[in-house]
């Protein structure tokens, strides 16, 4: 039975917050006896509950909850549902997820030494911080009406009891019981607006609610209630408590009275808000007409509960009271506005939010046009193609408005489109793009700064427009510089599109017959390599191939220019660095006058975390240094860095020029990835997250069979999937299954590797926790149906 404040029929919970104040150590003992849950912790403020955060060994952050007193378990019990159900109809959806007693139960419970009974819960923590306090811009608002309307189709189907008939103070139905609290105003104009809005829509508005869509509703979506990153991307919406089962509309016109916190901001939040959430979820006709009633409404009660609150339990915090103060401007400011003028923004932003880009072509039509302008065999991810349209940060939106998870593209390494990036190349594009053959700063600052990354070892840069271009004019330059044409290179390595470096690109080559200029070595592989020890002499071991392909080399009349150095090894299956091999090769190479070469393509700019460079994880450093891809996070940039004599020997005798190469706009877009990089320390960030990933999969590995090594070097990850782990017979078929599904599933990953048995995850740097955590549970999904 619910606790009553005198007459007025408003339940008490809602008024005093009595949170439990247990010990921090009994908090440990209870989270470990009934959760199996250990790990640093530390307490989380909470207005009702006593949230604690508990950070396990391989630093999955889990919410420990012992609920108020006054909660209904029932309730308790239906969020869990609830949250579960939403991970079962929308995955990508960033809510917390349960974690079950050790029993397999939903919540515990225990009785405190005074008597007092709590149930205790916990919930996956998700990273970031409150919104509270950020700016909301257009885009931000924009998705949060997005978000709100996905979580409102997810939880379509979803039913518990406890929030059938559940009384709830935000219920827009109990208007009538909040006439009572009018007199709590101490302002008498006050006092009149908020009982004639009331008794408008008790006579008006609440006969009609029943005609309305109901479901089940989040119904307190808010700032305090979004997680945003440190760069204010939403990753999380949390607090299922205020949940009901109520006309849909009502979900809608809560968020706009939360974010019109001020009379200026009605049309801005009015346009963007509902724009967004229009586009998942078109509001009838019917809802849009009353969206002035209920929102007017919720304004009021907002003002009156902070009233009432505050002189029933002045001592309690009153964490509203700030809106509820400033509803009553708002609510004036909407009265002036008039219930026409606010019909009419309700209705352009409705129309703008269902409105579609024009007639886009289906993705049949899009591959028969594909086929005639790109050949018949031209290249495409997944069984079911993706015609993506937008992209933003970790985040790819195909045409049919669908988001997806992106754990492949190594291109984007900040983020697809990241703000900073995206401002630079606009900026620098309206005032000046030529090329070096005129003197400016921006080319020499950006080289600058590249030098300074490989500690002023290699100083000296050409400009190209590619790492295709990179490889080839380094190649160049190593056999002006030695004289010699031999070269060296990974089995089933790839480095590029030119005739120079297809040559050295054994993964690409369908003809069956390598290059005689070009010998491979065999990948440095511990899991299914010739040698699979794991000692300080694999690396030696494997280094001493080196010997036998120089030797080979000799044969022919060569001698070796090169050896290309790809240094996360992705095309062999992501390997992690084994010492002393790169090291000893490059020993070799240069004993017999070649030079090394470190394609930094796709393991430079931090993707293997704690270096800058890939190749600093060898301990090694190469005389010629190539860069494309992530340099300009998307934009065509390629590099190629070498010491000073080296670069001025092949100028000398080549008088090398590139039109496009080191353009203006090109170097603001790699100085602009470099401050991202910088500013938000994403090197470092790329080896604790990769290590985090690193662990959850081996977790993963220990439930599934088909998982034969799971290999991480920073955020350059790799699964390798075999039909048995005895014989480690690779599983190509079951991979291309794996990545399809996740495709299917919201999760983009990609397959590598000579037996085409490796799932590749390269998410960009910006990649948050809990995006790897979103990547695992579709991983575990994915895995447990096949």
């Amino acid at each position: 039975m619910l606790k009553r404040c005198g007459d007025s029929g408003i339940s008490m919970k809602f008024l005093r917050a009595n949170a439990p104040t247990l010990a921090l150590e009994r908090v440990r003992q209870l989270a470990h006896a009934h959760f199996a849950l250990t790990g640093a912790a530390r307490s989380l403020y909470s207005e009702r509950d006593q949230n604690t955060l508990f950070r396990e060994q391989d630093g999955m952050g889990w919410i420990v909850k012992v609920a108020n007193r006054d909660e209904d378990p029932r309730v308790i019990e239906a969020q869990v549902d609830a949250l579960a159900h939403i991970h079962s109809t929308d995955a990508l959806l960033p809510v917390p997820r349960p974690r079950l007693t050790r029993e397999g139960r939903k919540t515990a419970s225990f009785r405190t030494d005074e008597g007092e009974e709590h149930v205790i819960y916990v919930l996956s923590h998700l990273e970031g911080r409150v919104a509270a306090g950020i700016e909301w811009r257009p885009e931000l608002l924009h998705r949060v009406g997005q978000l709100q309307a996905r979580l409102g189709r997810a939880l379509r189907g979803f039913f518990h009891a406890a929030v059938g008939g559940r009384e709830l103070l935000w219920d827009l139905r109990m208007a009538p019981r909040h006439l009572e609290l009018a007199a709590a105003l101490e302002d008498p104009a006050q006092q009149r607006l908020a009982r004639e809005s009331l008794g408008r829509f008790i006579e008006r508005v609440a006969p009609r609610l029943g005609a309305f869509r109901a479901q089940v509703i989040h119904g307190d979506l808010n700032e305090h209630n979004l997680i945003v990153t440190a760069e204010e991307d939403i990753t999380g919406l949390i607090d299922f408590g205020d949940m009901i089962h109520a006309p849909l509309i009502f979900d809608i016109a809560s968020a706009l009275s939360e974010f019109m916190t001020s009379p200026e901001r009605i049309p801005y939040v009015l346009t963007h808000l509902l724009m967004g959430y229009h586009e998942v979820t078109p509001l009838e006709p019917g809802e849009q007409a009353l969206l002035y009633d209920l929102v007017e409404v919720r304004l009021v009660i907002a003002m009156l509960v902070a009233a009432y609150r505050r002189s029933q339990a002045p001592e309690e915090p009153n964490y509203f009271a700030a809106n509820g103060a400033g509803a009553v401007n708002v609510i004036r400011a909407l009265q002036d506005l008039t219930r026409a003028g606010f019909d009419s923004m309700v209705h352009r932003a409705c129309v703008a939010g269902a409105r579609r880009p024009a007639a886009r072509s289906t993705v049949e039509e899009l591959l028969a046009r594909r086929k005639r302008v790109l050949g018949s065999r031209a290249c495409l991810f997944y069984d079911r193609p993706l015609h993506m349209v937008r992209g933003d940060g970790v985040w790819l939106t195909d045409d049919t408005g669908r988001r997806f998870l992106d754990c492949y593209n190594n291109v984007p390494i900040v983020g697809h489109c990241h703000p900073t990036v995206a401002a630079a190349i606009s900026a620098q594009s309206a005032i000046l793009n030529t090329n070096t053959r005129y003197l400016g700063e921006q080319l020499l600052d950006y080289a600058e700064r590249l030098a300074a990354k490989t500690g002023g070892e290699l100083t000296a840069c050409v400009f190209v427009n590619s790492g295709s271009e990179a490889n080839d004019i380094a190649w160049r330059m190593a056999t002006e510089w030695t004289g010699a044409r031999g070269a060296l290179v990974q089995e089933f390595a790839y480095h590029g599109i030119t005739e120079a470096t297809h040559a050295f690109s054994p993964s690409t080559n369908r003809s069956g017959t390598g290059a005689s200029h070009v010998r491979t070595l065999p990948p440095p592989d511990r899991y299914r390599g010739v040698y699979r020890d794991e000692t300080e002499e694999t690396g030696r071991k494997y280094a001493e191939f080196a010997d036998s392909a120089i030797e080979s080399l000799q044969r022919a009349g060569l001698k070796p220019a090169a050896y290309f150095l790809e240094s996360a090894f992705m095309t062999n299956g992501v390997l992690e660095p084994q010492p002393n091999y790169v090291s000893e090769v490059f020993r070799r190479v240069r004993a017999a006058g070649g030079l090394c070469i470190a394609d930094e393509v796709q393991a430079g700019f931090g993707r293997m975390g704690q270096h800058f460079w890939g190749y600093q994880h060898h301990g090694v450093v190469p005389d010629i240094i190539t860069l494309g891809k992530p340099a300009g996070n998307g934009h065509p940039i390629g590099v190629v860095m070498t010491k000073p004599d080296i670069l001025d020997h092949f100028i000398e005798r080549t008088g090398f020029f590139s039109t496009f190469g080191g353009n203006n706009v090109s170097c603001a877009a790699g100085s602009a990835v470099l401050d991202v990089i910088d500013t938000n320390d994403l090197v470092h960030r790329a080896s604790d997250l990769g290590a985090y990933f690193k662990a959850r999969l081996k977790v993963l590995m220990e439930r599934y069979d088909i998982i034969g090594d799971v290999r991480a070097t920073g955020l350059a990850l790799g699964l390798e999937l075999v039909m048995d782990r005895q014989s480690r017979t690779p599983a190509p078929a079951e991979t291309a299954r794996v990545v399809n599904r996740l495709r299917e599933e919201g999760v983009l990953v990609g397959s590598e590797g000579a037996g085409a048995n490796v799932v590749k995850i390269r998410p960009p740097l910006v990649v948050e926790r809990q995006h790897i955590d979103l990547a695992l549970s579709t991983f575990d999904s994915v895995l447990r149906a096949l």
